[in-house]
């Protein structure tokens, strides 16, 4: 598949820009703005609140000036709020963080009518989508059905609930962990978009993305063998460590000079993997078998290292390498042998970078890093800056990809 393109890629070359790289938010751990000390206390208490297991994987900032966070509770209940907001106030570890909507979503008792465990969220036409997986702990224990909750920034109210049935969410043996999702809105227009928009959200677990068509109220799933992991060792400032995961990121672009339906596709890079795929969004809402899927999967990238991150605008594509704590940049334009550049390169600042997106409205691109390897092997330290926000100038990254 694609080998004379994959060949063509392994030759291109990589060239270093340094683009600076504003850190906006730093935090040693998660802290919250309580509503009484009370609160806390019965948090720490019954281990609700546990800075040790509390990791921030997103911070996605919305038109408004808000920046909004989410703390996966994959190492168990340790955040008491899964999606959260940063407030201008500061604590020991940082940045306080207010719940969203409220506190009332994040209570203890887990039940299903409110927010469970969130890793991705997304924003779009000024509503922030909330995949919500229902899981908590690294044994991924199924407390509620997931779902995927959509409010309307304007005022924080809850407008539409999307149930993803099991049977959907997971594979044919059961396996599934919804991690992110991904809304694309035909014609780019925000009117009645609720009804026309197509929603990907990916299974890093069983390996699959579930397709939703609002128009058609439609939900399948497609299964590809390029969605399966490869590489599981990953390495990361003298660390190593044993990983196997699937789709974390995706992101939608277009091969030509205009975004019509036909030519727009869905990219997506496997965690434990070395590679980037693509497919056309159109395939994807026939709900392919794997066998169609594999052959309408086309490969993108060959990589010397694993990613995390995904974004891209226009014909430029953003991601992340783990093992040299970096951010890349490839203009799919240009066709000389230096496409590819590195926007920047922290050995401290930027280990494991979870997340990237790219903020338009503010001419942005946007981050997150979370020394994920140290809160995987229970190495970090409290005392130590773990989690960073950081921006970058869209501009300034424009003029030296172009």
């Amino acid at each position: 598949m694609g080998h004379l393109f994959t060949l063509l890629i392994l030759s291109m070359a990589i060239v270093s820009f340094g683009i600076k790289v504003n850190f906006v938010h730093n935090w040693r751990y998660c802290e919250y703005e309580w509503e009484s000390q009370q609160q806390k206390e019965d948090a720490i208490n019954s281990d609700t609140y546990n800075p040790y297991k509390c990791l921030f994987v997103e911070a996605l900032k919305a038109e408004d000036g808000r920046i909004f966070i989410t703390n996966t509770r994959v190492f168990g209940p340790g955040s008491p709020a899964t999606l959260s907001i940063v407030t201008n106030k500061t604590g020991p570890g940082g940045p306080l963080l207010r719940p969203y909507p409220d506190w009332s979503w994040h209570n203890s008792n887990c039940t299903c009518d409110g927010i469970i465990n969130v890793y991705y969220i997304y924003i779009r036409c000024n509503h922030i989508f909330v995949l919500d997986d229902g899981e908590i702990g690294e044994t991924n224990k199924q407390i509620c059905n997931p779902k995927l909750l959509i409010f309307d920034l304007k005022n924080d109210m809850l407008v539409k609930t999307i149930y993803i049935p099991l049977d959907i969410a997971t594979n044919k043996t059961g396996s599934g962990l919804l991690v992110d999702v991904l809304v694309y809105v035909p014609n780019e227009k925000c009117t009645h978009f609720l009804d026309k928009m197509i929603i990907f959200m990916a299974d890093t677990k069983g390996n699959g993305i579930v397709v939703y068509d609002s128009s058609r109220k439609h939900m399948c799933r497609v299964e590809s063998d390029y969605m399966k992991p490869t590489d599981t060792t990953f390495h990361v400032e003298g660390e190593n460590f044993t990983y196997a995961g699937g789709i974390f990121s995706m992101t939608i672009m277009y091969d030509g000079k205009y975004s019509t339906f036909n030519i727009m596709k869905l990219y997506y890079a496997p965690v434990s993997r070395k590679e980037i795929y693509k497919i056309k969004i159109k395939t994807l809402m026939e709900c392919p078998n794997k066998e169609e899927a594999n052959k309408q999967t086309k490969l993108v990238k060959k990589l010397s290292n694993q990613v995390v991150g995904l974004s891209s605008t226009c014909h430029y594509i953003f991601y992340t390498d783990t093992r040299t704590n970096s951010i890349l940049g490839t203009n799919t334009y240009t066709k000389s042998p230096n496409n590819t550049v590195v926007l920047a390169q922290d050995d401290e600042k930027l280990q494991i970078i979870s997340q990237t997106d790219i903020s338009t409205y503010w001419g942005r691109l946007t981050g997150l890093s979370n020394r994920f390897q140290k809160y995987f092997q229970q190495t970090y330290n409290l005392s130590d800056i773990n989690f960073r926000y950081f921006e970058m100038d869209l501009h300034e990254i424009f003029k030296k990809m172009d």
